[in-house]
C-alpha cells in the first residue's frame, strides 16, 4: 500500500439520506480485473432548494465501513 486510498475498496454517497436507509445515488469499487477507484464523485444537482443530508459510506479493503454525515443547505 502506497497511499491511503489504496485501503477503500468501496465508497458510496446518499444525496438526501432520510434517517432510514441507506439509498446510493452515485457509487465507485473496486473490481478484481479493474483496481482502479475514482475518489471523486459525480457532480449531483438538486431539483428544489432545502436542506439535504447527504451521507458517504466507504468500506474499506477489510470489509470495514463507515459513514460521515453533512448537512448541506441549496439555495
Amino acid at each position: 500500500m502506497k497511499k491511503w486510498s489504496d485501503y477503500i475498496d468501496y465508497w458510496a454517497v446518499d444525496w438526501d439520506f432520510q434517517n432510514d436507509t441507506f439509498m446510493q445515488g452515485w457509487v465507485a469499487y473496486r473490481t478484481r480485473k479493474n483496481r482502479a477507484l475514482a475518489l471523486a464523485s459525480d457532480a449531483h444537482v438538486y431539483e428544489r432548494p432545502g436542506r439535504y443530508r447527504v451521507v458517504v459510506k466507504v468500506v474499506d479493503i477489510f470489509g470495514n465501513d463507515t459513514s460521515q454525515a453533512y448537512e448541506v443547505d441549496v439555495k
